[in-house]
């Protein structure tokens, strides 16, 4: 199984407007989200294969 980024994954500015539209809110709104999460970053997370 590959961990690959695919080439149609969406960029963070693309993931961002896609969030705004669903969601009804802004673009700052997401951001100032986004800004209180904690993630680890992907090099740090448990690989699962079901």
């Amino acid at each position: 199984m590959s961990h690959d980024t695919p080439e149609d994954a969406l960029t963070l500015e693309e993931l961002t407007d896609a969030l705004a539209d669903a969601t009804g809110t802004t673009r700052e709104e997401i951001e100032r989200g986004a800004e209180e999460l904690e993630i680890a970053p992907p090099s740090e997370a448990t690989v699962v294969d079901e």
